[in-house]
């Protein structure tokens, strides 16, 4: 019996990258995302049961994305970090995650079937790009885990205010042109989209903030590297620009359509960094 404890690692191993059940898994939750998409946008108005069941279809099966995710990270014994897939799991999941906790905390609720389809989507592009574990570098330093980890977790932050921003957007044309109806009417209203945008990228400030002290910190203990310059500076625009963002809007120096539109464009550095942080993408 002596060959058990080596046989059951063996054993997790071959079904977490077995395509028969890790692709079904993947795609279930894809689609019953999907669901939750049409069951929101499809079939509202006709009764409240149904965007209702949305919203709690969206939850148990992002609950069930995160026991896959754990289930794969206890199997690697590392983050979901490693490839393009991997990477776009956790901003799905991160995504997905972080409007639920805008729903159940502050009571605003994004909208289910455009967080649904979205979460879809990136999961869709995950499975194409083939979930499979690649190695990087930097492996048994745990510090480089928590700087990608928060990084990461900004981006997923920054991604939220970008949907939110369209949001208030859409909602404030709306007001202007005097809109009420289709998709206006489904949007939530000016005021908590405001607030909770304020409070987004100032988490995005924090977080991404601790991972620049970190990434920095190793880019100087590996003699100045030049190939983690170019993630860096991105990842420093980024940071600099929802600074001093968040630091105008705080004051009352920018309205709220100029602080949604500008949260867009920062997305765009934030974008350069991320994919400059892929294992495969050029350094």
């Amino acid at each position: 019996m002596s060959h058990l404890p080596s046989f059951y690692p063996m054993l997790l191993s071959g079904v977490i990258d077995a395509p028969s059940s890790t692709n079904f898994a993947w795609f279930g939750c894809a689609w019953a995302f999907v669901l939750a998409y049409a069951l929101d946008l499809g079939f509202r108005g006709s009764s409240e049961r149904f965007p209702q069941a949305a919203v709690w279809l969206f939850r148990i099966t992002w609950l069930t994305l995160s026991g896959l995710l754990a289930y794969r990270g206890l199997i690697l014994n590392d983050i979901p970090r490693n490839g393009p897939g991997e990477i776009l799991l956790s901003i799905a999941w991160g995504f997905a995650g972080l409007s639920i906790f805008l729903d159940l905390v502050f009571n605003h609720r994004l909208p289910v079937w455009l967080v649904s389809i979205l979460t879809a989507v990136c999961i869709f592009l995950a499975e194409w790009m083939s979930i499979t574990p690649a190695p990087i570098q930097n492996t048994g330093r745990p510090l480089i885990i928590i700087h990608v980890g928060t990084a990461i977790l900004a981006y997923g932050i920054l991604a939220a205010q970008a949907l939110n921003a369209i949001a208030y957007l859409l909602q404030d044309h709306a007001l202007a042109k005097r809109k009420f109806g289709g998709i206006y009417s489904i949007l939530p209203s000016l005021v908590p989209m405001d607030k909770i945008g304020t409070q987004l990228m100032g988490a995005v400030v924090w977080i991404l903030g601790l991972s620049l002290i970190i990434g920095g910190a190793d880019w100087i203990q590996s003699s100045l590297n030049l190939i983690q310059l170019p993630k860096l500076i991105f990842a420093l625009i980024t940071w600099a620009g929802c600074v001093m963002l968040i630091i105008q809007r705080r004051r009352y120096q920018m309205s709220s359509a100029r602080f949604a539109r500008t949260s867009l464009f920062i997305l765009i550095p934030a974008l350069v960094a991320l994919w400059l942080s892929l294992p495969a993408s050029p350094k």
